[in-house]
């Protein structure tokens, strides 16, 4: 145990990557639970290809789980409608996003809450910056740049398998400082890493990677909120087509839908985390719910951050965390 003054989440990770002795260290927040073939699963691609520079897993909300001596013994849905909510977009996020990128070699976040990295690379490369609040992210991309700047082969890697269960927040306050802090996060790592843009040096990574998550994850909130703004601001001034802007609303809306329902269908059908039905049919009624409100809150909170990250550069804000309930806790009995 090492104890030290608070210099953050990303010095007390340098910390801990200085004194590790091993040759793979392990990166997990303090509000998750590994399950329990989780290191394994991860760590057995570094034995057999040492290209493998990082590897990242799933992550999974805590919330509702039925939790027996610190392993998830069960998946339940959380009880509150964000936590639900949540669900959703983790689902999303792993399985249609990570899983993607990934597979084309150009994979840009490894989750804080629960990463596996090669010590040596992440010495060299510097470690954890302390001066973002997107660490994760930040080196990730960091390592990608060095190896192609090295000329290095290399591997960056999600992986569905191993599992990690956090606890999400519980309360739209906690949620929207949270997703105002990702945000945040990764508009400082792309502009660190802005010369990766557009430059084919470093190929899929420059051209097709750093290009979407600038255009598509933190330029979208910006169109997506101003789209908003505009159709009754348009209806007003006679500009509008209702039928086409009606049809294009309804397209964009349910393209979202489409994916969540994918993705869910991955969690709740093929892997059957969830395994009372009522609770597997109620997963694929929430994405028609997340587009009536959470996903416009979000979104302006996002687009909010856009405007905020130079002012509250490295802020993190205050997270609320309920902590188990006694009723996830299950007696020894």
């Amino acid at each position: 145990m090492v104890d030290k003054e608070n210099g953050g989440k990303a010095d007390a990770l340098n910390a801990g990557l200085n004194l590790a002795r091993y040759p793979l260290f392990c990166a997990v927040d303090a509000d998750s639970l590994l399950d329990a073939q989780a290191l394994l699963r991860a760590s057995r691609f570094f034995l057999e290809d040492d290209r493998v520079l990082a590897v990242g897993g799933t992550i999974r909300p805590l919330n509702g789980a039925v939790v027996r001596e610190g392993v998830v013994e069960m998946l339940r849905l959380p009880q509150g409608f964000l936590e639900r909510m949540q669900v959703i977009e983790y689902a999303r996020a792993f399985f249609m996003g990570r899983a993607g990128w990934s597979a084309m070699g150009a994979l840009l976040i490894i989750s804080g809450a629960f990463g596996l990295f090669r010590r040596q690379e992440a010495l060299r490369v510097g470690g954890y910056r302390t001066d973002t609040v997107g660490e994760d992210m930040e080196l990730v991309v960091r390592l990608h740049r060095w190896a192609r700047e090295e000329g290095r082969p290399y591997r960056i890697l999600y992986l569905p398998d191993p599992i990690c269960y956090t606890e999400v927040p519980s309360d739209l306050r906690t949620l929207r400082r949270q997703r105002n802090r990702w945000h945040r996060g990764l508009w400082e790592t792309l502009w660190a890493h802005r010369r990766l843009l557009f430059n084919p040096r470093y190929g899929r990574l420059g051209l097709v990677a750093m290009p979407y998550f600038l255009l598509f994850e933190a330029l979208g909130p910006v169109v997506e909120v101003l789209g908003y703004v505009s159709l009754p601001l348009f209806a007003a001034l006679g500009l509008l087509n209702p039928p086409f802007a009606l049809l294009f609303l309804l397209f964009a809306l349910g393209y979202g839908v489409l994916l969540s329902h994918l993705a869910v269908g991955v969690e709740t059908l093929l892997l059957k985390r969830y395994p009372s039905l009522g609770e597997r049919l109620r997963l694929l009624l929430l994405p028609f719910l997340e587009v009536l409100g959470y996903r416009q809150v979000l979104a302006l909170e996002r687009f909010l951050a856009t405007f905020q990250v130079w002012r509250k550069r490295g802020v993190w804000g205050e997270m609320r965390r309920k902590g188990l309930e006694p009723s996830q806790e299950k007696d020894h009995a």
